[in-house]
């Protein structure tokens, strides 16, 4: 092939990817790097590729791309290509410290050069990181804000766009919702207003948009935005993009409801990124491990959020489910250890583990603890109706525990109203059983009945596991003696234990246990307290 062929086979190529036919854009690009060996085919080839999911095309073509343009002295070429290496690093195998190793190379080889699209992506690729791998959102936000001011000053959009989700996602994990979701919003409209050189940038953009927006609690804002983010991944026939963010669309489906499609969603996800993507397929197990949970198919979910270890979500998720099972020591140990590694500025990340100590705590009869946790959640700012929501309930069971019925009651109501206001019908449906607890407590059976008749019947319509009806009269049928060997069996004391504390033989422990579990209707002595954390006995 000669010169002005290979030539032909770039613009041909250039065209292709400008339309998103990425088979068509590598063959071209095949050609012409066949042909003449340059670097702007090797690049073609590796961008092409990337669409695709070829990880060993990907990285081959890039790397050949990178030394062709340094052979060449063309820093910024070699520069950009150094930037798209890192991101391959993050995206194939999640190795955060090579990638960063390519963006201190790259952004050494655009030194005295006039800041561009290049310096952005780097600068956004280095908050990117310190967002989701190191969990740093000062340096996230500082970075965004660094990329953005570059954006502007160059005119570049695909820098801008990107730059505001980033930035939107920093705000809004740190606890400065409104201000994130403003963000988010500017961000989504750029992205789906403009046209782009960088065809991944309204992708990247949107992912973050989609995802902030499901993080802050903001269902029907994520659900919208997760619609443009997939009329744009049909256009580009983009399934890994929108296999990344389908999961936060997955998340959404199940609180709002809608399993079925929340399932069809997660599954497709979870397919398409263990296919080119496994290095980011945590989040999609822990989703559908917390669907499954939902189901009661507990088994189910506890090998999908182990697969997810040590993503923090699946420690939550997991303590959540130890919980449900009455291992109440798994649990605060869970909240514990997630508490450890985030920062304290972090506070929706923080959220969920504070949620489960709060209610951990509760279940254990140690209410000062429970209300310890309780008032962080309440001081935490967090404004979105379904966090608020979710702290009322916390508010109710930590009550409830504590013996304060008609407290309990008033916030369960809460609880019922705001997730039904935002269409959280499990969540809802939980608040109705705490609030049906809370009822009884205040002597009001009648209306605690129907309460939980409502609930039981929204379960059932979900596919949940529903609470089987409480034994009549639990409480006179439990001595003192029984509640006494509960809480501390629900801090996590073998028979042995318990009976040097109480100074009774372990033979009696073993007696008052069996006792215990045919009082509630249990199998195991798991289940016996997890029953008795639920009505409130202990």
């Amino acid at each position: 092939m000669g010169v002005v062929a290979s030539a032909g086979a770039l613009v041909t190529g250039r065209t292709a990817l400008g339309r998103g036919d990425w088979s068509a854009a590598r063959a071209s690009f095949e050609e012409a790097a066949t042909a003449t060996d340059s670097a702007e085919a090797w690049e073609g080839v590796g961008r092409s590729a990337w669409w695709q999911g070829d990880q060993e095309v990907t990285f081959a073509a890039r790397e050949r791309a990178y030394r062709s343009y340094r052979a060449a002295g063309d820093r910024q070429g070699a520069a950009r290509v150094a930037l798209w290496i890192a991101s391959d690093h993050l995206d194939f195998r999640g190795d955060d410290v090579v990638a960063a190793a390519w963006l201190v190379r790259g952004r050494s080889l655009l030194q005295d050069l006039p800041p561009g699209a290049e310096l952005g992506f780097i600068t956004l690729l280095e908050a990117d990181i310190a967002l989701l791998a190191n969990n740093d959102l000062d340096t996230a936000a500082r970075g965004a804000r660094e990329a953005l001011a570059i954006a502007r000053a160059c005119g570049e959009l695909d820098v801008e766009v990107v730059a505001l989700g980033i930035l939107g996602s920093a705000l809004i994990r740190s606890g400065a919702v409104a201000e994130g979701l403003q963000r988010l919003d500017e961000c989504a409209t750029l992205a789906v207003a403009e046209e782009f050189t960088e065809q991944a940038a309204p992708g990247w953009a949107l992912c973050h948009t989609v995802t902030g927006c499901a993080h802050a609690g903001d269902l029907a804002r994520a659900e919208q935005w997760c619609r443009e983010l997939h009329r744009w991944s049909t256009t580009w026939h983009a399934r890994h993009f929108f296999g990344i963010c389908r999961t936060a669309y997955g998340g959404v489906l199940t609180t709002r409801g809608d399993w079925q499609l929340a399932d069809e969603e997660l599954s497709t996800a979870m397919n398409d990124l263990q296919q080119v993507r496994p290095a980011l397929a945590a989040p999609t197990a822990v989703r559908l491990g917390e669907l499954r949970a939902r189901q009661g198919r507990h088994a189910e979910a506890r090998t999908l959020l182990e697969s997810a270890l040590p993503f923090p979500d699946a420690v939550i998720a997991l303590g959540a489910l130890d919980l449900e099972e009455g291992d109440i020591t798994a649990a605060v140990q869970s909240a514990e250890r997630v508490l450890r590694r985030l920062e304290v500025t972090s506070m929706l990340d923080r959220f969920p583990a504070i949620e489960l100590l709060a209610r951990a705590h509760g279940a254990a009869g140690e209410v000062a603890k429970a209300r310890a946790a309780l008032a962080q959640l309440e001081e935490s700012g967090l404004g979105t109706p379904y966090l608020r929501a979710r702290v009322c309930l916390v508010k109710a069971e930590v009550l409830a525990c504590a013996g304060s019925w008609d407290d309990a009651r008033q916030a369960a109501e809460d609880a019922v109203d705001l997730f039904t206001g935002c269409s959280a019908p499990y969540e809802c449906a939980r608040a109705r059983l705490v609030l049906a607890r809370a009822l009884d407590g205040v002597g009001r059976g009648e209306h605690a009945e129907v309460e939980r008749r409502a609930a039981n019947q929204s379960l059932r319509r979900l596919g949940a596991r529903v609470e089987e009806k409480p034994p009549a009269d639990p409480a006179g049928g439990l001595s003192p003696r029984e509640v006494d060997i509960l809480r501390l069996v629900a801090q996590g004391m073998s028979d042995t234990d318990v009976a040097e504390r109480l100074f009774l033989s372990p033979h009696t422990v073993h007696r008052h246990m069996a006792n215990l579990r045919t009082k509630l209707g249990t199998r195991s002595r798991a289940a016996a307290v997890a029953r008795a954390a639920k009505l409130s006995l202990i």
